[in-house]
């Protein structure tokens, strides 16, 4: 019985493996661009985008900073090609809390 999952196991390994995440890149001043493709990973839009977006969230709280000016970008893939969003973005200065006046 184990020998004939052991084929099954090995090709869900596969899939699983073949997706990734780009390091973030500075594409110019305090922006910066990271880039999620689902390889052939059965994900939906929703969750590729989530991804990628938590990723450059990561990153500006990394640094003390928050995300800002998010734009995403995706290779439009339908059915079961690899789909891939990239997201732009900058980090920006987390303000203070603004205290009441009275």
């Amino acid at each position: 019985m184990l020998a004939r999952l052991a084929p099954a196991a090995a090709v869900l390994t596969l899939l699983a493996a073949c997706s990734s995440m780009s390091e973030v890149t500075s594409v110019g001043k305090d922006t910066y661009s990271v880039t999620y493709s689902s390889g052939t990973q059965l994900l939906t839009w929703v969750e590729i985008k989530n991804q990628t977006l938590q990723r450059a969230e990561q990153y500006c709280k990394s640094s003390g900073r928050k995300l800002q000016k998010p734009k995403i970008t995706s290779n439009h893939a339908t059915g079961l090609g690899s789909k891939r969003a990239t997201v732009t973005f900058e980090c920006g200065a987390i303000e203070p809390p603004k205290e009441d006046k009275q």
